[in-house]
């Protein structure tokens, strides 16, 4: 669906020297004009799809909505109509530069709108170019030395216009050999790690539970199946992009990780987000701690609005077939158990 709405704003932008409003409505007809029927494109994703890709196209600078238009009353909503930036002047940089950066870099999106193709973006990309060609030499550093050194100016990666551009050419700050902060997660680790083989890593959503948690081991009270060696608190959606670091506590052990967070569908979606963004760590969701906050049930469930990602409702009812079965009724209801239903008054009860 990206691809596709790609090449018809690509397009577009061809044919119009200056920006131009198009309305969503249209946009989205002649996506649909890909494939040979209604049921093939909601097969495909459908508008939620569609959304998707316009939101991904937005963030990477190639469109922009009209805050002034009204919303278009679906679900997820938009706004009816959007920005196209024309194609402002012909190709300004040689075929020559252009093979020349596609050694190392994925500027296609460059290639595609020639209004990109100015004088400031082609020196950071040469500058991106000429590190990448001598990557293996660089030590890693932070974002803001390594700003400096390539774009003369410390806050450029951090801004939204130093990400957009780096999203751009499909870059993550990894492979500038940037280092991400130390800090990034509160972590609790055991004292004999360096003895074990094998690393039982727990991470919990919530501030609150992975406090009650450590303190729980602290005492070395732990209730639950696998006494954690490792627990982690994961920022609620904070852990997708701190995870990777979790190889550094690791030091190059095996490990189990198990995730628990609250019986809700953005909990449960965090979940589902980790296991696809990183299949090799086999990441499990601790059951039983669900089934200890399920026996709360009836004391504590909250109204909630929030959907599971999409494809996340498949999952679970596929591969957590007895938990779904008990927590489908909730979903249903609109209603939500927040972790914070284990502390240490619950605990002593048994649930």
């Amino acid at each position: 669906m990206y691809s596709k709405l790609l090449k018809v704003i690509v397009d577009i932008t061809k044919k119009k020297k200056k920006k131009t409003k198009h309305s969503v409505k249209d946009l989205e007809l002649s996506v649909k004009n890909f494939y040979y029927n209604q049921k093939e494109y909601e097969e495909a994703g459908g508008y939620r799809c569609f959304y998707e890709a316009l939101l991904q196209i937005e963030k990477e600078g190639l469109v922009q909505q009209v805050k002034s238009s009204r919303l278009n009353n679906l679900y997820p909503v938009l706004h009816e109509q959007y920005w196209l930036f024309g194609s402002k002047q012909k190709l300004r940089w040689n075929d020559s530069i252009i093979f020349m950066l596609l050694d190392e870099l994925d500027i296609k999106k460059y290639r595609s709108l020639p209004f990109l193709q100015t004088e400031d973006n082609l020196s950071k990309l040469l500058a991106l170019y000429r590190f990448m060609k001598t990557k293996d030499g660089h030590n890693w550093i932070n974002r803001e030395e390594r700003s400096l050194m390539l774009f003369g100016d410390e806050k450029f990666l951090g801004s939204n216009k130093g990400k957009l551009f780096l999203n751009r050419i499909n870059l993550a700050p990894h492979d500038l050999k940037i280092e991400e902060k130390q800090d990034e997660f509160e972590y609790w680790i055991s004292a004999d790690i360096d003895k074990m083989s094998n690393v039982r890593v727990l991470i919990t959503e919530g501030k609150a539970t992975y406090r009650t948690f450590k303190k729980q081991l602290a005492k070395d009270e732990w209730i639950f199946k696998g006494r954690p060696d490792l627990l982690i608190f994961g920022q609620g959606n904070g852990i997708v992009s701190t995870f990777p670091y979790i190889e550094r506590l690791l030091r190059g052990k095996h490990s189990t990780i198990s995730y628990a967070g609250d019986i809700d569908p953005s909990g449960l979606s965090i979940y589902y987000t980790l296991v696809h963004r990183f299949p090799e760590y086999h990441i499990l969701l601790a059951e039983d701690i669900y089934h200890f906050m399920m026996m709360k049930q009836q004391y504590y469930p909250q109204q909630t609005n929030q959907v599971l990602a999409r494809g996340a409702d498949q999952y679970f009812k596929t591969h957590f077939t007895h938990l779904y079965n008990q927590i489908e009724s909730l979903f249903t209801e609109g209603l939500r158990i927040p972790q914070e239903v284990i502390n240490f008054d619950t605990i002593k009860v048994g649930g």
